[in-house]
């Protein structure tokens, strides 16, 4: 047997150290590490990341947040050779990216920018920023706006994705897609059945389904009742679109939450057109401004992206130009177009020239685009005003002096209430009845006269209302304040708190701590004890210096001067 098979029977371990065989021997290249990161690719360039509602269509759409395996010593090359693989739609991104990266918190929280080296991103650099991993890179597009159409349930971005039939139509798709798709799914019946048959259970379909008036959705008839009695808890509001340019119907309107000021302004953000761009050059001299900029007319629709360019300024403007530009516009119109005092509510002003122009109109169209496209909120409204803005009515019983904000008007209430005698009350009677005052002039008719100069002065500014709404209507606005105008109401009138304190703050702050028991944990929380300790101390140091301006503005004079001395020295040391 030897002879016959000298290579199965022959020994290279007779003599030495225990060596494998020649013909088993291998050479096995080690491969490279590698590190899974997680990204989350976003549709267009925005400075916060998603919504909740948001998050499923991105996922549906082929994008959202995946886990990449990168090689520990990738390039920015390789790092955009994976990412595209990963999100089949990042191959059609001509316009750049960039990586962002989350601060803390909970919620929809802000995107800052994770800079580039000079070769670009590297993975070692990714795998230091985000801790080992543990964060998420979000991947901004800089120029385009992604497609966020769903894909087909057999995409190969859905391969790894648990799939579930659905009951109804028996077909099979992702997690992800059948909860969209059940809400709409109607069911499909089998070419055997006969013509009949299909006729039969149709009939027998119609009739066990019933249409709920309030969310105009389909539902057993068995199950209407009880979602009646649910329906109306959810907060609905129909935001009508643009009617179609084809066929002259009112296109299907959008339904959206509107729960909170969150909820309008992600309500008024989805009815912004991605597709086109409304571009505008500013000059910030003040020389070649000779004509109000609301005045100006663009062939461009409102409803589109506003791009601005300050001219002579070197700036691509991804968002933060439109924010600067909406903020003078808004400060610019609350001082040109309407009067009352600061931080008390304001009126329109009286001017048959601008309601002429239109002007009023274009006012109410910059208000819903800064809303829309996250620029301020116009704050400075009087109740009344704001009032007449969500019902297009005016409730007259309301109305009050503190409602007046024209100089004329104050200083005619005032000099009616100053009034002692009839004698100094005749001395205003042509603009008493100028304001529609028909009874006689009289020391007993004090409040029947200042409740007529009430009436002019705000019933005159009903037209420039409701031009205004008229021009609110963009992106429908109006109808979102008409549905639920407790959730605009901060939008509009100026709020109670002025000036923030320590409690304040600390209230609105939401730390989202670590596990329980940990020692992160405790640190964070000494954190935020240190925040309140500093933010009250800031408050009693402001507080003190008050109260020694106040002691050092008395008169130093005398013995009264020697006490407060000795008063200052004594805080001091006991201090």
């Amino acid at each position: 047997m030897t002879r016959s098979f000298p290579g199965y029977f022959k020994s290279n371990l007779s003599r030495g150290k225990k060596r494998c065989l020649t013909s088993t021997k291998q050479l096995v290249k080690a491969g490279s590490k590698t590190t899974g990161l997680s990204f989350y690719l976003l549709s267009k360039n925005t400075s916060y990341t998603p919504l909740t509602a948001e998050e499923l269509e991105l996922l549906q759409a082929g994008m959202g947040r995946q886990t990449v395996s990168l090689p520990e010593d990738g390039d920015h090359a390789e790092i955009s050779r994976l990412l595209e693989e990963t999100f089949p739609k990042m191959e059609y991104l001509c316009g750049g990216w960039l990586l962002h990266k989350a601060t803390g918190g909970s919620g929809r929280r802000k995107l800052t920018v994770i800079p580039p080296e000079t070769e670009g991103y590297s993975v070692k650099t990714l795998k230091a920023v985000s801790g080992g991993g543990k964060s998420t890179f979000y991947i901004v597009p800089l120029q385009e706006t992604l497609d966020t159409s769903p894909l087909p349930p057999d995409s190969q971005h859905f391969s790894k994705m648990p799939k579930k039939i659905c009951y109804q139509c028996n077909e099979v798709m992702p997690l992800q897609m059948l909860a969209v798709h059940i809400n709409t799914c109607k069911g499909k019946f089998s070419p055997d059945e006969t013509d009949d048959e299909e006729s039969e259970l149709c009939i027998v379909k119609s009739k066990c389904k019933v249409i709920c008036p309030i969310c105009t959705k389909d539902f057993p008839e068995d199950e209407i009742t009880v979602h009646a009695s649910l329906c109306g808890d959810s907060f609905l509001c129909m935001v009508p679109e643009e009617n179609d340019q084809t066929t002259g119907t009112p296109a299907q309107t959008s339904v959206c939450t509107t729960d909170s000021v969150e909820d309008v302004l992600r309500c008024l953000e989805q009815q912004v057109d991605t597709t086109t761009e409304f571009k505008l050059c500013v000059d910030r001299r003040p020389s070649r401004q000779r004509h109000s900029p609301v005045a100006e007319k663009k062939s461009a629709s409102p409803t589109s992206v506003l791009r601005v360019v300050f001219i002579g300024e070197a700036g691509v403007d991804t968002g933060a130009l439109r924010k600067e530009f909406l903020s003078d516009m808004i400060s610019g119109i609350e001082s040109r177009f309407f009067e009352g005092p600061e931080n008390k509510g304001k009126n329109p002003k009286y001017s048959l020239t601008d309601l002429d122009n239109e002007n009023f109109r274009t006012v109410g169209e910059i208000i819903a685009v800064s809303l829309a496209q996250g620029g301020p909120s116009p704050a400075f409204f009087k109740e009344w005003c704001y009032n007449f803005l969500c019902s297009g009515e005016v409730d007259f019983s309301c109305l009050s002096k503190e409602d007046v904000a024209d100089v004329e008007s104050s200083l005619l209430i005032s000099k009616v209430e100053d009034a002692a005698d009839i004698q100094s009350l005749m001395l205003w009677a042509d603009e008493i009845v100028t304001c529609g005052y028909t009874n006689q002039i009289k020391m007993d008719s004090k409040e029947s006269m200042i409740r007529a100069i009430v009436l002019h002065s705000t019933t005159r500014l009903i037209p420039m209302l409701q031009q205004l709404r008229k021009g609110m209507e963009l992106y429908g606005l109006v109808n979102l304040m008409a549905v639920n105008p407790e959730a605009c109401h901060s939008l509009f009138v100026p709020g109670k708190i002025l000036k923030p304190d320590a409690d304040f703050i600390m209230m609105s702050c939401q730390p989202h701590f670590s596990e329980k028991g940990t020692s992160r944990e405790r640190t964070e929380r000494k954190i935020i004890n240190f925040l309140q300790d500093f933010l009250q101390e800031i408050e009693a140091s402001e507080k003190t210096s008050e109260t020694f301006s106040n002691i050092t503005d008395g008169n130093t004079g005398g013995a009264g001067g020697e006490n407060q001395s000795l008063l200052l020295s004594s805080m001091c040391s006991s201090g």
